[in-house]
């Protein structure tokens, strides 16, 4: 098998994938996100995946290029692993919306959301001791408890949390839905 067909396995099958059913503001994410919209993409590499991760991080999703970029020695057996790529289809699916410009502190928080459920159901700790990821595992910790909507006191504390981290000083994301320039084609 190859890692993408593993990818592509992992979302489709994986039983805690289910798990993963709530809403963020206007942003909603429920399992057929992951098991068809974003594994059928990978699949037919309307998404990409390389190797051109930001330093530091497990994964990487470039809305611009839709391209899925994971770690040197990245393994889906690994648990640590598989939240960082739940994260990252996060924004995948957000970009397969074609919602357009908005908030990326808003985008964030929802990936951060799934990383943290998707732990959180297989009863494991963030992937760090971020306020952000503590953050998130608080809402996620409710969330698998019977809620589905995130609590607005929530959503501020998360968001703003998003927004103060120099990782993402960048304002907005453009969910496109895979539509590229000619040149952004010819880069990928």
């Amino acid at each position: 098998m190859t890692l993408k067909s593993d990818i592509v396995n992992f979302l489709k099958r994986d039983t805690t994938i289910p798990r993963l059913n709530f809403a963020f503001m206007s942003f909603k994410v429920y399992p057929s996100a992951y098991q068809n919209d974003v594994a059928d993409a990978i699949g037919s590499e309307a998404i990409k995946l390389g190797g051109a991760v930001k330093s530091g991080a497990g994964a990487s999703y470039y809305m611009g290029f839709d391209t899925l970029d994971l770690r040197p020695g990245f393994s889906i057996s690994n648990a640590s692993d598989q939240a960082y790529l739940v994260h990252e289809c996060t924004h995948a699916h957000l970009d397969i919306q074609n919602t357009g410009i908005h908030s990326s502190h808003e985008d964030e928080a929802t990936a951060y959301i799934a990383e943290a459920m998707y732990l959180e159901a297989l009863g494991k700790p963030p992937l760090g001791s971020q306020t952000i990821r503590t953050i998130a595992h608080g809402i996620a910790k409710g969330l698998l408890a019977g809620g589905y909507s995130v609590a607005a006191a929530d959503v501020t504390a998360l968001t703003a949390e998003v927004a103060a981290n120099p990782a993402y000083k960048a304002p907005t994301y453009d969910s496109n839905g895979f539509r590229r320039n000619l040149f952004k084609n010819w880069i990928r």
